[in-house]
């Protein structure tokens, strides 16, 4: 899995994130992520966990909406104080 720490997101709609935190769950990639601005010097405050698709060469980002499933990728996913 390729560290997106810190890299930028875009969904097909064309809004952006931020990758906070990632984490791989029964072989998906996770990503907890934080909107940004149009312009990309700021945060929203809109937060959401993704879960990243390949098929073929195409990769898609879904909002995860389970609510067991944000729960238990939360507990990972939450950014660790240092």
């Amino acid at each position: 899995m390729e560290n997106l720490i810190n890299h930028i997101l875009t969904m097909e709609d064309g809004i952006k994130f931020l990758v906070i935190n990632q984490v791989v769950y029964k072989n998906k990639n996770y990503y907890f992520v934080a909107r940004i601005t149009d312009d990309e010097s700021d945060i929203t405050g809109e937060y959401r966990i993704v879960e990243e698709t390949k098929e073929g060469e195409e990769t898609y980002l879904t909002t995860v909406t389970d609510a067991e499933t944000i729960h238990l990728l939360a507990e990972y996913l939450q950014p660790k104080e240092s």
